[in-house]
């Protein structure tokens, strides 16, 4: 295909979409074939790319799901990691315009932007550096603002937005710095602008995977036998509120981790736990400055009950909570032991699960007693 103007190759490309519909895919395969340019294009390539996928953003109406199923698998298969800025946001353009088009493509666009949460493998070491940072920043920027847009048109999306985050929740195997990302996008969700629709659940599915990794760590992992230990939860909260002096650090431990807030032994489990916790504290800690945390907190109570309670072998992820309360003893505290005293006296727990977390609580606010919390006890 030589040379030819903006106008012409979005003439050109209604024509392929209609002739592929009639059985005629030439000039649809040369289509197919420009989209699958990622590698180091040249300025005249990003410059076409951008023609074609701009094009078909006003040739959406053209796009026929039975005929033109290697287009939308070329388009929700782009990932916005591997272009420039100008790409991105032809891309982004047509993602949106597409979704609004017809309700057959919602999903299929939702799940291309929640993909992209997700940085690609050869971008992991990049990331690192302030050029990985930004290109993470100019990415996210460009997904959640599509989502936005696509739930502006779409009335129903946040709630098929909010299924699709929680089924590519990545699995125990996917690498830390992946699995990151991942976490930071839900919780950019929960405090965003659409929160109201599926902030909940972020926070749901968050302490679910918090519990999923809390409960592949055993104890021998977390502690040694030591008859003069204070226990867990006691020494986690006295390092919420130090920081690490790196002469305690022993080089010659490597399995250890000090991360100024808590001390996490053993594999790449209990490693991958205590980033994603640090995460989640400093999500925490940025709802109380902007005065969100009783709107978070509610969330996160309904998730202890529901979820945290009920995991036998659960040992961190009930900081979460004890963090939250920190923040705000005088009303997230009180909540928190109102709602457990409650939960004491109820039949619908075991005695000794009830027990068990009474005395939890009990050690928790002889540290950090709330204004409020006399006359509950």
């Amino acid at each position: 295909m030589g040379y030819v103007s903006d106008y012409e190759l979005s003439h050109h490309v209604r024509e392929a979409l209609i002739s592929a519909t009639l059985g005629d895919t030439t000039e649809y395969d040369q289509l197919i074939g420009i989209m699958h340019h990622n590698a180091r294009l040249d300025p005249e390539e990003v410059a076409m790319l951008v023609t074609v996928l701009r094009a078909l953003s006003g040739a959406v109406s053209y796009i026929d799901i039975l005929h033109h199923r290697s287009l939308l698998s070329s388009i929700c298969g782009m990932r916005l990691w591997n272009y420039g800025p100008d790409v991105m946001d032809a891309l982004v353009e047509l993602v949106v315009t597409l979704a609004g088009s017809n309700g057959k493509y919602v999903d299929l666009c939702l799940d291309m932007l929640v993909s992209n949460f997700i940085p690609p493998y050869n971008f992991l070491e990049i990331l690192k550096q302030p050029r990985g940072l930004a290109k993470k920043d100019q990415v996210l920027m460009r997904v959640h603002s599509a989502l936005k847009g696509i739930a502006d048109v779409v009335p129903l999306a946040p709630s098929r937005l909010e299924q699709i985050v929680r089924e590519r929740v990545p699995s125990g195997y996917v690498k830390e710095a992946q699995t990151v990302v991942y976490v930071e996008n839900m919780l950019m969700l929960e405090s965003g602008d659409m929160g109201e629709f599926v902030g909940n659940s972020m926070i749901f599915e968050l302490m679910n995977r918090l519990i999923d990794l809390d409960v592949e760590i055993v104890w021998d992992e977390v502690l040694y036998d030591d008859p003069n230990s204070k226990g867990i939860f006691v020494m986690e909260l006295e390092d919420l509120a130090r920081p690490v002096d790196e002469t305690e650090m022993d080089m010659d431990e490597p399995q250890k981790e000090y991360s100024g807030r808590k001390v996490l032994w053993g594999n790449v489990v209990a490693q991958k736990l205590d980033t994603l916790m640090d995460l989640t504290f400093d999500h925490l800690q940025s709802c109380f400055k902007s005065g969100r945390l009783l709107e978070v907190f509610e969330a996160l109570l309904q998730s202890f009950q529901s979820t945290v309670l009920g995991a036998e072998k659960s040992k961190f992820a009930q900081f979460v909570m004890f963090f939250a309360c920190s923040l705000d003893p005088e009303d997230c505290g009180t909540q928190f032991v109102s709602r457990l005293l409650e939960i004491f006296g109820s039949t619908v727990y075991p005695q000794d699960r009830r027990s068990c977390y009474i005395s939890l609580l009990l050690v928790y606010y002889n540290e950090h007693r709330p204004p409020k919390f006399n006359h509950l006890i």
